[in-house]
């Protein structure tokens, strides 16, 4: 046996999560969603110790979001995070000579799948319009995946229900992906739609809008044939008991809370964007929780200028075609809100914006 180990097939460089700021510092370049009320934590802290002691079941959680969601629990799997969701979908329908079409920019996290199933990927260009017709023009009879981010991430921009279903209906060959984790800052949510759809999965997320990104809890939600699939292409225990329980506390707590979150955002964004249109940055009309706006060739030097007055944002440096963009997280939090916009601001017009 040789000693020398054989080169990996995967060889993309690792997605590495920001470090945790400084103290003073306001995150909003992760797109974390609401503050969840700190007795949910008190309640963990009462919590019987089987939560820690057993191997636990997300089944509990999955029929409580059937419940919210009007579906039969076995149409829903919890996984660790969307990103998981997702990862097992394209380990389940991907493989070598198999093709993941996206329209791009989008999620990073798809090259990473295509590559680890040996897939080849192929993105379409969206700009501003969703590209139904590059999409369709795309689809070959080698086509296993079609990822739809919506609201995309990091533009903001969304497919429409008719859209979805034409590509839904022109590719039933395919498994379609509807990324939806930003949906409940979105005018439109195309669940119910989807799940009319036989072959689109549907993957959301209790990280953004509920607030419980740390404790990583995602969902697929589809036809049963296909969450079978699903739940059996990754871990029998895929959250940790503690997360399970903060989760199903949240929502069944109802959405009263994250509803104001969400009416926040909303106030926020429009507010930033009607700014960025006046300081003659142009944005797309982002329905997430987030902007992103085209700042030009002093993206970096706003980014460490906002960093400087305690903002953090995203800047996709290493990323072709977006390095002149910044993706902002609006807080949700009008003190903070309006100390992020005086900054920006401030900023636009030291470097020849017109506030």
């Amino acid at each position: 046996m040789s000693g020398r180990t054989p080169p990996p097939r995967f060889t993309a460089a690792p997605y590495l999560a920001s470090k945790s700021p400084s103290a003073g510092l306001v995150r909003l370049d992760t797109n974390e969603g609401s503050t969840p009320d700190p007795a949910l934590l008190r309640r963990l802290a009462e919590a019987d110790v089987q939560v820690i002691r057993a191997y636990p079941s997300t089944r509990r959680l999955e029929q409580l979001l059937a419940e919210r969601l009007g579906v039969a629990p076995d149409q829903v799997v919890v996984t660790n995070g969307a990103d998981v969701a997702l990862d097992r979908a394209c380990r389940a329908w991907l493989a070598p000579g198999r093709e993941l079409l996206v329209a791009e920019p989008t999620f990073e996290m798809f090259y990473r799948f295509a590559e680890m199933t040996g897939a080849t990927l192929v993105g379409v260009p969206w700009v501003d319009r969703f590209p139904l017709d590059g999409l369709l023009s795309r689809v070959t009879p080698s086509t296993g995946v079609i990822a739809i981010v919506s609201p995309n991430n990091p533009t903001g921009l969304v497919c429409s229900g008719s859209e979805l279903r034409r590509i839904a209906e022109a590719a039933p060959h395919s498994v379609v992906l509807l990324d939806h984790v930003y949906v409940e800052y979105a005018d439109e949510d195309l669940t119910a739609l989807a799940l009319k759809l036989p072959n689109v999965i549907v993957v959301r997320t209790l990280s953004k809008a509920w607030g419980l990104a740390g404790c990583r809890v995602g969902y697929a939600v589809a036809d049963p044939a296909a969450t079978a699939v699903i739940r059996s292409a990754g871990d029998p225990f895929p959250v940790a008991g503690p997360s399970l329980f903060l989760a199903e506390a949240r929502v069944s707590a109802g959405a009263g809370a994250l509803v104001h979150h969400v009416g926040q955002v909303r106030r926020e964004r429009d507010d930033l964007l009607q700014r960025f249109g006046a300081w003659a940055c142009p944005c797309p009309p982002s329905q997430g929780n987030f902007v992103f706006p085209l700042v030009g060739p002093e993206a970096a030097g706003i980014r460490s200028a906002l960093a400087a007055e305690g903002l953090l944002v995203r800047h996709f440096a290493d990323r072709p075609g977006l390095a002149e963009n910044l993706r902002i997280t609006l807080p949700g939090n009008q003190a903070t809100y309006d100390r992020l916009a005086q900054a920006l601001e401030r900023l636009l017009g030291r470097i020849g914006g017109t506030p």
